[in-house]
């Protein structure tokens, strides 16, 4: 069980860095088709909840290898 957590933890910890990665140099998958016009808010609304969510998935594992930690202890 121990050992799964920290899988997990790692997982969550590189996902969001590989994602980004693939995201920065994939730029066409912030953009929908048919929104020409409105690009510029729906692209921006969008990378900020997708940099949110990474934030956030980031912060479980570290959560994750910190409780693992202590109980270790």
């Amino acid at each position: 069980m121990k050992g799964d957590l920290r899988v997990l933890a790692v997982i969550c910890i590189i996902a969001p860095i590989l994602f980004g990665l693939w995201l920065s140099f994939n730029s066409e998958f912030l953009i929908p088709s048919g929104y020409d016009l409105a690009i510029d808010g729906y692209v921006i609304s969008r990378t900020l909840m997708i940099i949110f969510c990474l934030y956030l998935l980031t912060k479980l594992g570290y959560f994750i290898l910190e409780s693992r930690k202590k109980n270790e202890d």
